[in-house]
């Protein structure tokens, strides 16, 4: 038994002494013993819905006019418990409307893609079968699927998981060293992922997996084999290798341009060109076959811990279901660190680690060399305060965008940054953090270096036992020498009210506001202003968890230099009722 009692300080209550020289905390519980004869329900759920939208676009224009969809869509959801550790997940035409918005998060100096956590409960469902030491599979890149299907399962020391579903297009990043981006294709396209993982003893695990993501004219095939193994309680090695084979649309590349024809860009400057790393990365007319390897070791124990890790990615790999956003490099990393627990004091944990990492391409030109220290406090009111600073030398963009080369194509910067965190309950009911970055920093649209700040204070409050409010902001400052390049600021702010025990209300809104000083850009002209809002309203009843009834609505605004104020300009309606039967 174990429970968590959380005070000025949290106490953990449990059947069972913790030997803090095991990292492996769920190891050294118990094994329930006494439960005989338990019969198992039939444990099948099938939930029929029908969802009502009406989804209205407009161009970010002055007079434009809007453009209205109206759709009356059924779908059905299958989840069947075919054993205790067994389970059948099924979906036709999806719909996902009531899943609550992403967290905002600034785009900005910014060269790689933006990664979104997945939320949709169908590809939720027992994710961690799928998992390995590397992203391979990471659901958000099926975007809107019309039908699926999942089989996971564990048989003693066995486990297994299946995942296949169609997609209405085609999404994948392309992935780069010094840059990567999402890519989408308005085509279909068949998504596959199993995976396989043999427990041998608490010591060896062995594993596999494939992925596959299909559409016309392109494909990508992903295997990887991976092994664990930890000889004792404190040490740990890990091995991963992935292969991969893909083909792009022979004139995807094209799209890809910067300007309407990029082909003969065989040399030209950061200020005019029509080349970009995507477009390096995908103008192959036969396929590409790749390969990645990790291999990594950690020694933990009560004080100490140490690690070491290598990893290498060769230029033509590519994981389109997964998230890898950087290939044609390879990483070093060596760390570790000291942990210490007071007696009598207003800190319970206390503990310095630092580490030191080198990157290169695969031509052996390097990318990145950084080093980092930091300490950290964990005390009263259940806080946790680090601090740290960071110094990195890092490449900025290519000079010619037309070659890969990193040598004699680059500058090396020197960047130097501090940093400090802390998260406090100053009550039961109210949780507060602030993060905070100032040093120096890569203006990377302008390849110099910079002054860079960011602030991020956030604050949990239940307002009441049914009423919670979350609030954040990210204020965020690039100064070059010649003065303000831009100030960025992003407010997040979520309502959720549960009314009683079947209603609830929840609403949500994020605010982007970006000022540049388009003076200042050296390779472009952009908007002096930009702001962009995006709002949801939802209400839902709940008979039971499945079977429900929303109404929602949502819109979003944006503005630039060509309107004087926000402008309308996508909004959308949408009911949903649905109902299972649990047989």
């Amino acid at each position: 038994m174990l429970r968590f009692y959380p005070r000025s300080e949290q106490h953990r209550l449990s059947t069972h002494n913790i030997d803090r020289n095991n990292p492996c905390q769920l190891c050294q519980l118990g094994t329930l013993s006494g439960m005989t004869n338990l019969e198992q329900g039939h444990d099948l759920q099938i939930t029929p819905a029908i969802v009502f939208n009406r989804n209205s676009q407009r161009p970010h224009q002055k007079n434009s006019q809007w453009e209205n969809d109206n759709n009356t869509e059924p779908s059905l959801d299958l989840r069947w418990g075919i054993t205790p550790s067994t389970l059948l997940s099924a979906t036709i035409n999806p719909d996902f409307s009531q899943v609550e918005s992403d967290a905002g998060q600034l785009d900005i100096n910014n060269n790689f893609a933006l990664y979104f956590p997945e939320k949709r409960a169908f590809f939720l469902d027992n994710q961690d079968y799928f998992d390995t030491q590397l992203t391979l599979l990471h659901t958000r890149n099926i975007v809107s699927p019309d039908y699926g299907v999942k089989l996971t399962s564990k048989v003693g020391d066995h486990t297994f998981a299946t995942l296949a579903t169609h997609d209405t297009g085609t999404d994948f990043l392309v992935p780069g060293n010094l840059s990567s981006d999402v890519v989408s294709i308005d085509k279909q396209s068949q998504n596959f992922a199993a995976r396989y993982r043999y427990d041998t003893d608490t010591a060896l695990s062995i594993g596999a997996l494939v992925t596959a993501k299909t559409s016309h004219d392109y494909h990508n095939y992903v295997s990887s084999i991976d092994v664990k193994y930890q000889p004792t309680a404190q040490d740990t090695f890990i091995g991963q290798y992935v292969v991969s084979d893909t083909q792009y649309p022979l004139d995807l590349f094209q799209a890809l341009c910067d300007s309407d024809n990029c082909l003969n860009d065989l040399h030209c400057e950061a200020n005019d060109c029509g080349v970009n790393e995507r477009v390096l990365r995908t103008n192959h007319h036969d396929p590409i076959r790749g390969h990645m390897y990790l291999a990594k070791y950690t020694h933990s124990n009560r004080n100490w811990d140490a690690n070491a890790q290598y990893q290498s990615i060769s230029e033509q790999f590519r994981a389109d279901l997964g998230f890898i956003d950087e290939v044609d490099f390879n990483k070093f990393i060596i760390g570790g660190g000291y942990t210490w627990y007071p007696e009598n004091s207003s800190f319970n944990k206390i503990r310095v680690s630092g580490d030191w990492d080198i990157s290169h391409n695969q031509a052996g030109e390097k990318l990145e060399q950084e080093v980092e220290a930091n300490i950290s406090f964990e005390g009263l009111m259940q806080s946790y305060t680090a601090f740290g600073v960071v110094n990195r030398q890092r490449v900025g963009q290519r000079h010619n965008n037309a070659l890969l080369a990193i040598k004699h194509n680059t500058h090396m910067f020197n960047e130097t940054m501090g940093w400090f965190y802390s998260n406090f309950k100053p009550s039961p009911t109210l949780f507060v953090e602030l993060d905070v970055d100032y040093g120096n920093s890569i203006d990377f649209a302008n390849s110099r270096l910079g002054t860079s700040m960011l602030l991020n204070p956030a604050v949990s409050w239940d307002l009441t036992d049914s009423v919670q409010l979350n609030v954040s902001h990210v204020y965020r400052t690039m100064n070059v020498d010649e003065g303000r390049l831009f100030t960025a600021n992003l407010s997040d702010i979520r309502f959720s009210w549960h009314i009683d025990l079947h209603n609830f209300i929840r609403l949500s809104s994020v605010y982007t506001h970006i000022t540049r000083d388009p003076n200042l850009y050296l390779y472009q002209s952009p908007n002096k202003k930009q702001q962009h809002l995006g709002s949801e309203l939802l209400y839902g009843y709940k008979l039971n968890p499945q079977s429900v009834f929303y109404v929602g609505y949502a819109n979003g605004l944006q503005s630039d230099d060509s309107t004087n104020a926000l402008m309308k300009t996508e909004e959308s309606y949408f009911m949903k009722l649905s109902y299972a039967w649990i047989l």
